[in-house]
């Protein structure tokens, strides 16, 4: 039977039912005519039939409505019980009638139940959530649309915030766009996620707040996009980790990169135009690979501070592992080979095979005052032999300088 639904009936002064309205079936389970002549008394539960008594004396004594709760025999073992309202009307003292009001008090006091369990449901849940909040190594905010979604006030904050910004969550709260006042300028077209949010529905951004206390910490923030009924956007919420150390890691990790490939390359460097010290007075290096513009430099740097360095009176330059010989590489020889003259030193070119010299000839490369043999070998002999006289005075009996030699 439903809460509101009420049986109205008269009484006389004994409670005797002289009428009844349909309703009466639904809460005092009797017919409205099978009440007629039986006293209101007699239907409730004989534990409770002095309340009832006393009630409804109550009620013919006084001006004010009496209220009264009571047991309805015959209902098993769990008696119903109902709400009777009870005030007199017309007739003098002690002949008054009454008029009764009866509803189901069951069902109210099972909603009455029901709505204390809800509640503490609720609370017990709200509970819960600020555990689980209160966990999360992260700022957990909420920010909902009123009127225009461009002003993005802070509708909650967790207070993990005042931890990570220096800021209060009251703060978070006093203000719009707060999240932007403390974002770094650089970083706010990228913390900006509002196009992907209304798009896809979430978005992840990472930018460096500025802290109460003047401090730059790297965030990452996790968001999704919240709708209403209609499919509208409502607001966003998400939550927003301290990346810093990571962040500090991935830098360090970089730089590091970049050491070992600076180091990497160096070192590539020196073993791409390596110089051998063969002897007092005598170095060697020995290409090998193709030589490009850069290499090339490197080649004559290399050479001549080896020179100057070490004070040999000889270099040998071995172009065995040289597959391709070109301009460039011709003019990388002669640049090498001129700068080594100026130091007062000697350049003996070695590993010119016979397709290497016909390309010089081609190329129209003068050797002159370059010293050249066929092998490296050649070239060391002829170096360290001890008759071979001091450099600048020309005078190799073999005749194996300059273009001379090429033709040998």
């Amino acid at each position: 039977m439903s809460a509101d639904r009420r049986a109205v009936s008269l009484h006389l002064a004994d409670g005797t039912f002289v009428a009844a309205s349909p309703a009466a079936l639904g809460v005092y389970g009797v017919a409205p005519e099978a009440l007629l002549g039986r006293r209101l008394q007699d239907l409730v539960a004989p534990e409770d039939r002095a309340d009832a008594e006393v009630a409804l004396g109550e009620a013919r004594r006084s001006s004010d409505a009496i209220s009264f709760v009571v047991r309805l025999q015959g209902d098993g073992g769990s008696p119903r019980r109902i709400e009777i309202v009870a005030h007199a009307e017309g007739g003098a003292a002690g002949e008054s009638r009454l008029c009764c009001t009866a509803r189901d008090a069951s069902t109210a006091a099972r909603a009455a139940a029901e709505q204390v369990q809800l509640s503490s449901r609720a609370d017990e849940m709200g509970r819960r959530l600020d555990r689980l909040i209160a966990s999360v190594p992260g700022v957990v905010w909420e920010i909902w649309f009123v009127d225009d979604p461009s002003r993005q006030r802070v509708s909650f904050v967790s207070e993990r915030a005042l931890a990570l910004s220096g800021y209060t969550p009251d703060e978070w709260l006093s203000e719009p766009d707060f999240w932007a006042k403390i974002t770094h300028p650089d970083d706010r077209p990228a913390a900006d996620a509002s196009g992907t949010l209304a798009a896809t529905g979430s978005a992840s951004a990472q930018s460096r707040w500025t802290t109460k206390d003047g401090r730059l910490v790297w965030v990452e923030t996790q968001m999704r996009a919240l709708r209403n009924d209609d499919g509208s956007l409502a607001g966003y919420c998400g939550v927003t980790m301290d990346i810093t150390a990571s962040k500090q890691a991935e830098q360090e990790q970089a730089r590091l990169r970049e050491e070992i490939i600076q180091s990497q390359a160096r070192l590539l460097a020196e073993l791409s135009t390596p110089l051998i010290p063969l002897s007092d007075g005598v170095i060697a290096m020995p290409l090998v690979g193709s030589i490009d513009s850069a290499r090339a430099e490197r080649v004559v740097e290399t050479l001549l501070q080896g020179i100057s360095s070490s004070g040999a009176r000889t270099a040998i330059l071995d172009i065995t592992g040289v597959p391709t010989v070109d301009t460039q590489v011709a003019d990388a020889l002669l640049k090498a080979a001129r700068g080594v003259q100026l130091l007062g030193a000697e350049v003996v070119l070695t590993g010119i095979r016979p397709e290497v010299a016909q390309t010089l000839v081609t190329l129209g490369v003068e050797l002159t005052g370059i010293v050249t043999r066929g092998t490296l070998q050649d070239g060391i002999r002829y170096a360290v032999s001890a008759a071979r006289p001091w450099p600048g005075r020309r005078s190799d009996p073999t005749g194996s300088s300059g273009p001379a030699a090429l033709r040998r």
